[in-house]
């Protein structure tokens, strides 16, 4: 492990070399060609990245391909700070390490419309123009759960020439991928672009006692979008979506667990632990006889824009999205959730007035977004386990795992059934954000948002005996073998809440090609409702906050074959909203709570470079410091023992271990790597007859990062290096390529999801080492 992180070690000096060191010795050998140039709109206004006063990063269609970029969780390691949680992603430390935390704290778009639903992640990643990464809080032009950032996916245009490309990839675990889009031009004013996907594989483990391996891969999506010039000044563009994924859930495996040698059951004390490393299958899971999924998602998206005049533009963004699930969620021998005809609905309404003139950028507008879950049922399997030796008082009632000497043993616990009628979210605001140039360099920025946020509960929780309920026998207020609790919310009361989030800031040019820039803003998150069977302080939560001070640094240097960018940030969040895992009547029980106060700070440092035309160079190196600056109070997994032991125990003879709790306040948050980095390079040659051969090589390196708040011994995962290889080939019409690609050459275990209890710890895990070869065509 120390040699290990001393080459982390070495690899982050490279990555700061190459971004503060390596431009000037290279200049020498600059070419002709130069850096070209990048425009994000990412803060509603059009702008070049070099003059963006603001931590955004972009990655292109051609980054994309090359990174074998196909879904959401690709991208990480791919921008700094930038991670995938359990409900979406996580930037710089902020975001979930459970799916049941509700909506992710970093706002992802699918042109320019809110995308609540994680799942639709999976299904719309192909097709793409390009994906804009904005870091910090973005509570003014975004609002909508930005208070960690933004990841704004664009897909692309149809164009004005009649085109067809496509192209099938074929790798391991039989892997197979096909991706097609064509642009049919009906007249000069009217164009269509019509794009697939299709992906299937074999599943990276075995099917055991399932109807299909795990971690199979079954997707297919389709995406019709045309854009229409109604006249000289306004353009309507249209996107119809349809995604679809019949694969099947991910493998869990017990990568420790603990065994109290000097424990004593009649006073409910632990005594030393004794953590034994592993990495076997979850016990159970080779009696999981169901692992399918079954979603359908529907979207259409839609952007209306009036040039009303040279200095104004009108733009009404629009969607309306439908997401289908009746299938398996999570399958691990001891939890499961399946869904059952459960329909989630979204919609938003945006309008947008820009203004444009020699002294000012201003953009305005009003927003309105709705969600729901209108129909539809979860059925939640929640078994308990217990460390040795109390998972004696399992053994004696009849365990689902019953385990010998160190090992854990499972046990039913309960089954709760969620029927939903209305719970989801309302949200409107209005807003605006100018840009005043004073003079030729120096400019001010200011920006306010007013948000009002609505919460619906609606719903019916009904628990039952543990192992009773199927979907064959489900129903909404009745249990089959006798029930522990039955709530009805569907006239629950709703909750609302208010903020006015602001920003302001000033940016300079210090050169003609260099900027500083230094801003302070703020973000809010709405609170929300839980079960309300759940225990008193855990139905409900309160809203977060934050104030982000940032200072940065942006340029284009040698002659514009270099760029340049590095951003200071300091953030604070007070009533930071953070997942956990209680104890309930209903078993185990995800639920949000508010941390007091967490601190991040932090500096991240990118490069592009291209010093000859056949020679390009990227690179990141990220330094994050998060903490809880106070926690008290917080649910001590750890040292909690679950609802069935506590019922159980006591018939025994032995004492009931009550639910503990812990300050946190000087953790580190999860899913925050002090040290991250990465270096991509390809270098071009140039064969006989025209064509190219292009090797390139991505190389990421992050320290040790925490699976939860608690920062558990049990959940670290170690630093890791990544590293990527692709060797292209293209024809000297650059109409036909071949691709060949190694991803994660060391073949490392790199943990997704982490949980940890007082009995063990498991995860599942991203792929190992992955190759294969892609072939592709345009005309």
């Amino acid at each position: 492990m120390k040699r290990s992180w001393n080459a982390a070690r070495a690899a982050m000096l490279l990555s700061t070399s190459a971004l503060l060191v390596g431009p000037a010795a290279m200049a020498a050998d600059a070419g002709d060609d130069v850096l070209a140039e990048i425009i994000v709109t990412a803060q509603k206004v059009k702008e070049t990245l070099a003059k963006a006063p603001v931590a955004i990063s972009v990655l292109g269609a051609d980054a994309l391909d090359r990174q074998n970029i196909t879904a959401a969780d690709d991208l990480i390691t791919t921008v700094p700070n930038l991670q995938f949680s359990q409900n979406g992603f996580a930037m710089r430390g902020i975001g979930s390490n459970n799916g049941f935390s509700g909506y992710s704290t970093v706002a992802t778009q699918i042109d320019g419309i809110y995308a609540p639903f994680p799942t639709t992640l999976t299904l719309g990643m192909f097709d793409i123009a390009a994906i804009e990464v904005l870091r910090g809080p973005q509570g003014t032009v975004h609002g909508r759960n930005a208070t960690a950032g933004v990841v704004n996916i664009n897909t692309a245009d149809p164009g004005w020439d009649m085109a067809v490309a496509g192209d099938v990839q074929y790798g391991t675990h039989q892997d197979l991928q096909v991706r097609l889009n064509a642009d049919l031009p009906v007249n000069d004013d009217l164009a269509i672009r019509v794009s697939g996907f299709r992906r299937v594989n074999d599943g990276r483990y075995a099917r055991l006692a399932a109807p299909e391996r795990f971690d199979k891969t079954d997707q297919a999506a389709l995406r019709l979008t045309s854009l229409w010039n109604l006249s000289d000044s306004v353009t309507w563009r249209l996107s119809l979506n349809y995604g679809e994924d019949e694969g099947t859930t991910p493998f869990l495996f017990l990568s420790s667990y603990n065994y109290y040698p000097n424990a004593n059951l009649r006073t409910g004390s632990f005594g030393p632990v004794e953590i034994i490393k592993t990495h076997e299958p979850n016990p159970g899971i080779w009696n999981v006889k169901e692992n399918r999924k079954d979603i359908q998602d529907y979207a259409a998206r839609t952007r209306l824009t009036w040039e009303m005049s040279d200095a104004v533009t009108a733009t009404y963004i629009g969607g309306f999205s439908v997401l289908k699930n009746d299938g398996l969620e999570a399958s691990t021998g001891v939890f499961s959730m399946e869904y059952l005809d459960l329909r989630q609905e979204s919609s938003s309404h945006e309008i947008d007035i820009n203004y444009e003139s020699d002294t000012l950028s201003l953009v305005g507008g009003a927003y309105y977004y709705w969600d729901d879950k209108p129909s539809g049922q979860r059925l939640l399997h929640a078994g308990n386990t217990a460390p040795a030796p109390f998972g004696s008082v399992f053994n004696a009632f009849g365990p689902l795992f019953a385990g010998t000497g160190k090992q854990i043993s499972t046990i039913n616990a309960v089954d709760v059934v969620n029927t939903y009628s209305d719970w989801g979210s309302e949200s409107s605001a209005i807003f605006a954000q100018g840009t005043l140039r004073l003079t030729d360099r120096f400019r001010l920025l200011a920006g306010v948002r007013s948000t009002w946020d609505t919460v619906h509960g609606g719903q019916e929780e009904l628990v039952c005996f543990g192992g009773t309920v199927t979907r064959q026998n489900i129903n909404d207020a009745t249990c089959p073998a006798g029930g522990l609790g039955y709530s009805d919310d569907r006239n629950r009361a709703s909750e609302k809440f208010s903020k006015i989030s602001w920003k302001a800031g000033l940016d300079y040019d210090i050169t003609e090609e260099v900027m500083g820039y230094a801003t302070v803003s703020t973000g809010y998150r709405a609170g929300g409702l839980q079960a309300s069977t759940n225990p008193a302080p855990y139905t409900g939560y309160k809203p977060e906050t934050v104030t982000n001070y940032e200072a940065g640094l942006r340029g284009n240097l040698l002659d514009r074959k270099l760029f340049v960018s590095a951003t200071l940030f300091n953030m604070d969040y007070k009533d930071l909203q953070v997942s956990s895992i209680i104890g309930t009547a209903s078993g185990p029980t995800a639920v949000t709570t508010n941390a007091a106060k967490a601190k991040i700070k932090g500096v991240e440092l990118e490069t592009l470079f291209r010093p000859t035309r056949n020679d390009r160079l990227s690179a990141y190196v990220s330094f994050l410091d998060g903490k809880y600056t106070s926690f008290p109070n917080a649910s001590d997994n750890m040292n909690s023992a679950d609802v069935m032991y506590n019922i159980f125990a006591p018939i025994l003879g032995y004492a009931t271990i009550p639910s503990a709790v812990a300050d946190f306040s000087g953790n580190r948050l999860a899913n925050a790597p002090r040290w991250s980095a990465r270096v991509g390079y390809e270098h071009i040659f140039d064969l006989a007859g025209g064509s190219t051969l292009t090797p390139a090589i991505d190389f990421y390196v992050q320290s040790k990062t925490y699976a939860d708040s608690a920062n558990y011994v049990q959940g670290i995962s170690d630093s890791y290096t990544k590293t990527d290889i692709n060797l292209r080939w293209d024809s000297p019409d650059q109409r036909f390529y071949i691709n060949a690609f190694v991803n994660n050459l060391e073949d490392e275990r790199i943990a997704n999801a982490v949980g940890v209890v007082w009995s063990s710890t498991t995860a599942t895990y991203n792929p190992g080492r992955t190759m294969g070869v892609r072939v592709g065509a345009s005309f």
